[in-house]
């Protein structure tokens, strides 16, 4: 929304007579945060975390306000950036329907098969394999969830402010890495999108701790930035729409990219940094997959 407007004022305001028009409904912001309820004590829980987390390698005062140790981008780093069309996630559904038949479960085990499930699952298993993770490593695999219209009550839909949370588990490297592993994996995130309805902050209290001592002590994180609802191919800030969108930020983090199609054609875009040796497997990995199935 903050993108969405700044475009907005860019676009149509008049920099050397400052006029600017004003923002619309669907792009002010609401900073009221008074409807924000914390019956649960989170806040302190996960202060609590932080001042308890030891990072390896790294001696902070726990207290201290010291940014964590910047991660370095290594030199040997490439970025890729792939497209998977319609068709390609269509294909990538069907795979999943079709392991589920053919387990007799089609009817017994509804499965939540959006873009967003199907596009991740196989992009971290080809990350798995492409980085030769070892099968005992654990791997923390989550995203962020938006909060606002999951909290009882609902937050306002232009809430700007902290109103996002983690959605994530754990899993071996081996149940990513077997023949089944993108069936595996797209379940699993399918199960955790299914429990955001019973409460997107139920069990945070536990989850919290655990995760962060994980994180710190070495499993893989094979998280995800952005989304293909951003529609940030459709930011004008007056020089018409971008030709190309990167999150610069999965340079550091690891991370997976992920936006919608430039084209509109309801494909996506997704984008990965890797070592060289390791993009070469892993392109490998990623269209072969997509052409096998």
């Amino acid at each position: 929304m903050f993108i969405k407007a700044w475009a907005h004022l860019c676009k149509l305001g008049d920099e050397d007579k400052r006029q600017y028009p004003a923002l619309l409904t669907e792009l002010t912001p609401v900073f009221d945060r008074i409807a924000m309820q914390d019956p649960e004590g989170l806040d302190m829980v996960y202060l609590n975390n932080w001042l308890e987390l030891k990072w390896p390698g790294v001696d902070l005062n726990p207290r201290s306000l010291q940014l964590l140790p910047a991660i370095a981008v290594r030199s040997s780093s490439v970025r890729a950036t792939f497209e998977l069309s319609r068709e390609d996630i269509k294909k990538l559904r069907e795979r999943v329907l079709a392991n589920l038949v053919k387990e007799g479960s089609k009817e017994t085990r509804p499965i939540h098969l959006s873009t967003f499930v199907l596009v991740l699952a196989h992009g971290f298993v080809c990350i798995a394999k492409a980085r030769g993770f070892e099968s005992n490593r654990k791997v923390l695999i989550g995203f962020a969830v938006d909060c606002r219209a999951r909290l009882d009550p609902p937050i306002h839909e232009n809430y700007f402010g902290n109103c996002v949370s983690s959605c994530a588990a754990f899993t071996e490297a081996e149940s990513l890495l077997e023949e089944n592993g993108f069936m595996h994996v797209a379940e699993m995130l399918s199960e955790l999108i299914k429990n955001l309805e019973k409460g997107v902050l139920d069990g945070a209290k536990e989850t919290a701790a655990s995760f962060m001592k994980e994180a710190a002590g070495g499993a893989a994180l094979l998280g995800v930035a952005g989304s293909n609802r951003f529609e940030v191919y459709g930011t004008d800030f007056g020089w018409g729409k971008p030709e190309k969108v990167e999150i610069t930020s999965i340079d550091r983090t690891g991370a997976i990219s992920l936006a919608e199609s430039k084209d509109g054609n309801g494909g996506v875009e997704i984008g990965f940094v890797l070592e060289k040796h390791e993009m070469e497997k892993f392109t490998s990995l990623f269209v072969d997959g997509l052409k096998n199935h």
